[in-house]
């Protein structure tokens, strides 16, 4: 076990909404107005067929670390659907169907640099950005550089963000040792089976490298 570490929750409901939950020790993952992180994020109204743009949500977070062999952020998932009708001709939503990418990292004035901060690989991109032609799901996975939601649940504990050391001062006294983190979530309106759903998606800051 990592002496330090944070760990976020991420539920996402039946109604199409994003749950977090946080509780952090050591190296920390906060909110941005540096407490515990604890939001709903809702997708809205997702009606199929009206626009080839995704409905899309994000999620931003502040890491802090000195461990003077860096820092990873790891993250794991699970999704479940429950289907409440006979399929009409639609598919039933997944965890494929749900773009999943990291679009900012904002240094703050007292973190060391330069730096050489790295998004894994799929998951560098902006799932609201990307535009469906068939007027269905424009994601495909993290190899073609789309990630969803289900390349994490492939591979638990998957490292999205890692970098070197932070600050020299990792405490949450201090409004200038941190990296804002904005992760974005993407979902096109489609004619899906009428299902509920949940989820859990957990980040995790350890050592690194």
């Amino acid at each position: 076990m990592d002496l330090g570490r944070g760990i976020k929750r991420v539920i996402c409901a039946a109604a199409g909404t994003l749950f977090l939950h946080s509780a952090a020790v050591a190296q920390v993952l906060t909110d941005t107005a540096d407490g515990v992180l604890s939001a709903s994020i809702p997708f809205g109204n997702l009606t199929p067929g009206t626009s080839t743009t995704p409905s899309s949500t994000q999620v931003q977070f502040r890491i802090r670390s000195n461990n003077d062999t860096g820092y990873k952020v790891r993250v794991s998932a699970i999704f479940n659907v429950t289907p409440t009708s006979v399929v009409p001709g639609g598919a039933t939503i997944s965890a494929s169907d749900i773009g999943v990418g990291i679009t900012s990292l904002v240094i703050e004035p007292s973190v060391k640099t330069p730096r050489t901060d790295a998004i894994a690989a799929g998951f560098n991109y902006d799932p609201a950005t990307v535009l469906a032609a068939s007027g269905l799901s424009p994601y495909t996975d993290a190899a073609s550089g789309r990630a969803t939601l289900a390349d994490i649940i492939a591979n638990p504990n998957l490292t999205i963000l890692s970098g070197p050391k932070i600050t020299n001062n990792q405490g949450i006294n201090s409004p200038s040792n941190f990296i804002t983190v904005t992760v974005t979530f993407g979902l096109l309106g489609q004619f899906f089976t009428p299902a509920t759903l949940s989820g859990v998606l957990t980040l995790t800051i350890v050592n690194g490298p």
